[in-house]
């Protein structure tokens, strides 16, 4: 990402914080509205410590959860001023 905005400096920040908390990867794109992160949840993960994921997620603009043959996924948006 060459221009560096706060959404994109938001949703790294968050990228990096994840990373730390669940051990997974986490794809970063950029959307129209700004900045979009998507990770799968690993299995078993009990021993995540749900109140910091959630803490991380809440400085997003937008997140949420899904559910797919058997796979779940968290996702963020970070979205540009307009």
């Amino acid at each position: 990402m060459t221009d560096v905005t706060e959404a994109s400096r938001r949703a790294w920040d968050a990228a990096v914080r994840l990373v730390e908390l669940l051990g997974v990867e986490v794809r970063v794109s950029e959307v129209a509205e700004g900045v979009h992160l998507l990770l799968e949840l690993p299995p078993g993960g009990e021993e995540a410590d749900h109140m910091a994921v959630l803490t991380v997620l809440n400085g997003a603009d937008r997140y949420g959860h899904r559910r797919r043959a058997g796979r779940e996924h968290l996702w963020a948006d970070f979205w540009r001023p307009s």
